[in-house]
């Protein structure tokens, strides 16, 4: 089932304001809210694959890769104390969820489209 873009929105609010209520260190949250703001808003998303058709043969596949690639980057970021905070791999996990429900619902909406 397709999200409207609202929905795809509050989920991008709704991470961000989990992440500022987390209390991790300054720079991974910094992290975390970029990669939101790149792979949670519907429309830079929609801009990123839109950029990916033209080189490549499934823009979806490459979108998600880099998508969690970049997440994993993110950890990089993160002190000691964030790295040790299980609710970390949650929060991980949720937002892979999040971006897959948002990159699903860009699929649908395009395969409308070209009906």
């Amino acid at each position: 089932m397709a999200c409207s873009a609202a929905i795809c929105m509050d989920n991008k609010e709704h991470a961000s304001c989990v992440i500022n209520n987390m209390g991790l260190s300054e720079k991974y949250t910094d992290a975390l809210i970029s990669w939101i703001e790149k792979y949670l808003d519907i429309r830079n998303l929609e801009r990123i694959v839109w950029g990916e058709t033209a080189a490549s043969e499934d823009p979806y596949r490459n979108v998600q890769i880099a998508a969690e690639s970049n997440l994993e980057f993110t950890v990089l970021f993160a002190s000691k104390k964030d790295r040790s905070n299980s609710a970390v791999f949650f929060l991980e996990g949720n937002l892979l969820l999040l971006f897959n429900i948002t990159l699903q619902s860009l699929k649908e909406s395009s395969v409308s489209y070209a009906l």
